[in-house]
């Protein structure tokens, strides 16, 4: 089962200072403040706070987005895909999350997180998991992605996600005042606490043998497809 770490991180938030309308800030054009390629322990990654005061309502929301590198893994098929955090006994309120589907980071996640993708790169909302509580614990986490996310990995070699509270998620904004924060411990982009875990099966040898269609072929020789790379001199 191979892990993958993060290549790229940020997390991002806007208000709720001046906010006081809750779709202008969630549908923001950017994000007013933001952190990346963060390692830190105790990070707020992802919250929502609806605060009252003389002059109304305001609101504010914080996300966070990753980006990994399955450019190794492209062959062959990708099962079981996990994302794994550790989170922290500082999160509070309502910790129900949603991860979703990122498309900044450029090219190859190769540039880090813009403010201007704060909405934009993930307004389609495409899911690549079911809603989830992050606890208000130490105990590390997995989160099981969906086929979606799976196809996303495979197809070009990256993956790119966004964590968001399920408030955001859903753009509901309740009448009542609130501050839900979500707190992880991250960790380094080698031994940290946010990877992904998945299984892995090697394409197999690929070509006909004897007549018979590759698809169709299990074993030769009573060694397995995927262990061979070279039959009779001729490479898969």
């Amino acid at each position: 089962m191979p892990n993958i770490y993060w290549t790229r991180n940020a997390t991002a938030a806007i208000g709720p200072s001046g906010q006081t309308d809750f779709n202008d800030a969630r549908e923001a054009a950017e994000s007013t403040s933001s952190t990346t390629q963060s390692t830190s322990t105790n990070a707020q990654v992802s919250g929502f706070i609806r605060s009252s005061a003389r002059g109304g309502a305001t609101f504010g929301f914080k996300r966070s987005y990753w980006g990994f590198d399955f450019t190794g893994y492209t062959a062959g098929d990708i099962t079981n895909l996990k994302f794994n955090f550790k989170p922290t006994t500082s999160s509070t309120g309502t910790l129900s999350q949603r991860f979703v589907q990122f498309e900044g980071f450029g090219a190859e996640v190769g540039s880090n997180y813009s403010d201007s993708s704060w909405w934009d790169d993930i307004e389609s909302l495409t899911t690549y998991s079911n809603s989830f509580n992050s606890p208000d614990s130490s105990t590390v986490q997995a989160i099981t992605l969906n086929s979606t996310a799976i196809a996303d990995a495979g197809d070009d070699g990256f993956l790119k996600l966004c964590l968001m509270n399920i408030t955001d998620y859903n753009g509901i904004a309740g009448a009542v005042d609130v501050s839900n924060t979500t707190n992880w411990n991250i960790g380094s982009a080698t031994t940290g606490n946010v990877y992904l875990s998945f299984d892995y099966a090697a394409p197999g040898f690929g070509k006909n043998v004897n007549n018979v269609t590759a698809a169709n072929i299990v074993k030769i020789n009573n060694v397995a497809t995927a262990n061979i790379t070279k039959l009779n001199g001729v490479s898969a």
